[in-house]
This record gives structure tokens, C-alpha cells and sequence, in this order.
């Protein structure tokens, strides 16, 4: 089910040329290493309302078990969309999701897509429940597939705006409140079209990964939202307490001669 404003005029999708990108060999390795990431991290992520932002050809929800499920669109409504999953088309300046209601919000390769991407992100915390998590995933601008953005073959991944470096998007998550957990790095060969030097070059994959693994061209990063002020409390208090309350028993006894 797609929902669209009324007077809603469409921003031109740039999302059009994934379908076509995605089967070349770089684009296939983006693709099951994502769903690779996506699948280890939000199988056992719980809560009731997850969103998600990004292409329609990787769904990013499709192991996760939450009961409300949707999808927010910037450019127009995305293909291959399931029947059953509610699909929402809106500006990415302001989000309609009410404020910390949801519990998951994956963000996928849209940052690099929308003139704002700080804004976006403020927009994510603001959704976000106390301890909802945040995950992104989003292209290395320091890697050997930034050498081809400019060629914008159809060979290419769709980014056209400024790709946000790994550790500038950390901080802007810490500056908004949002604690970075986790994250990945992974695609070191550089981009080219052809299946056999693609296969060629596959040990640049390990070898990156161990002496270079901030140059990785996509990242994964995972994030949770904190509540100044809020701290949880563990079991151990009871403990605690116990101990505290022989240590005064000790102190105050006194010794009848």
C-alpha cells in the first residue's frame, strides 16, 4: 500500500538506474554483502515499528520480525515493493512519523542522495524511540570507488551529492545525541564491469580488510539513540545494596566486655 500527499510533486528519482547497476559485479557484491550485514544485525532486533528508507532492491527488513513494518520513498514510490508492506512517499526535510515512535530506522544509501543529509539525520534521531537504534548504510568517499563517481556510467551506483565519510557521520550521531555501536566495512577492489578481472582481483578483499580497512567503498553503521539523563539499571543493584547494608551492620556493632 503506497501513501502520497495530496499536491505531492515527485523529486527526480535517482534511484531509477539501480535496477541496471546492480547487476554488474560490483553491484552484485554490494548487494549480498548488505544483505549479509542487514540479516547478522536486525534478525534479533526487537520492537514493534521498524522503517526503512532506501531503494526497493534491498530490503533491509526482510529477516527482522518486527509487527509494523514500513517504507519512506523521497522520490516517488519504489518498485518490487511487497503488497503487504506500507509504503509512504514524502520530502526528506521532514519526516511524517511521529516524534520517538519508532523503535528501528535504517537508513539506506540516502544520505548521499538528498541535499541535506545532516538535517535527515536530525529528522531520524527525532523519530527514534530512547534506545532505538539507528543503522546506515552509505558509500566511503576515501575509496577506490570515489575515482569513478564522476563517470556516472550506468555501471555506477546512483550518488550524485557528497558521499559522508565514516567518521564525519559518527560524530554528527554524537553530536545529535545518538551513540555509535558497531559498524562494518567491506568492497576494497576498485569498480570495474567485467565478471573476470572482477573474480580476478577478489584478494584485494582480504587483503584490505587487514591493512586497510577504512578505504572499504561501502560502510555499515549502527547507532543508539540515548536520553540525556536516562541510565539503565542492571540487576547487580540488589548485590550492591546487600553488601552495603553488612558493611554498616559491621561498622555500628560494638564489643560488650
Amino acid at each position: 500500500m503506497s501513501l502520497r500527499p495530496n499536491g505531492f510533486s515527485n523529486l527526480p528519482n535517482p534511484y531509477q538506474s539501480w535496477g541496471s547497476w546492480l547487476t554488474s559485479p560490483a553491484g552484485q557484491a554490494l548487494l549480498s554483502t548488505e544483505r549479509r550485514w542487514l540479516e547478522e544485525r536486525l534478525a534479533d532486533q526487537f520492537g514493534y515499528n521498524a522503517l526503512q528508507v532506501g531503494p526497493s532492491e534491498i530490503d533491509a527488513l526482510a529477516t527482522n520480525r518486527m509487527p509494523c513494518r514500513a517504507r519512506l520513498s523521497f522520490f516517488g514510490e519504489q518498485r518490487a515493493v511487497a503488497e503487504t508492506e506500507q509504503q509512504v512517499v514524502c520530502h526528506p526535510e521532514a519526516l511524517p512519523v511521529e516524534s520517538e515512535s519508532v523503535d528501528l530506522l535504517v537508513l539506506v544509501h540516502c544520505l548521499e542522495q538528498v541535499s541535506n543529509p545532516h538535517n535527515l539525520l536530525r529528522e531520524a534521531e527525532r523519530v527514534l524511540i530512547p534506545e532505538g537504534r539507528l543503522v546506515v548504510l552509505g558509500f566511503n568517499p576515501y575509496s577506490l570507488w570515489a575515482l569513478h563517481q564522476p563517470l556516472a556510467t550506468r555501471f555506477f551506483p546512483p550518488a550524485e551529492n557528497h558521499w559522508l565519510s565514516l567518521g564525519r557521520l559518527k560524530d554528527w550521531c554524537r553530536v545529535l545525541g545518538m551513540t555509535p555501536d558497531g559498524g562494518s566495512s567491506a568492497l576494497y577492489r576498485p569498480m570495474l564491469a567485467r565478471p573476470r578481472w572482477w573474480e580476478r582481483l577478489a584478494w584485494i578483499e582480504s587483503a584490505g580488510a587487514r591493512w586497510w580497512p577504512g578505504l572499504g567503498a561501502i560502510y555499515l553503521l549502527s547507532a543508539v539513540k540515548r536520553r540525556e539523563g536516562m541510565r539503565m539499571m542492571k540487576n547487580s543493584w540488589r548485590q550492591k545494596r546487600a553488601s552495603s547494608a553488612s558493611q554498616v551492620a559491621v561498622g555500628s556493632s560494638v564489643r560488650l566486655s
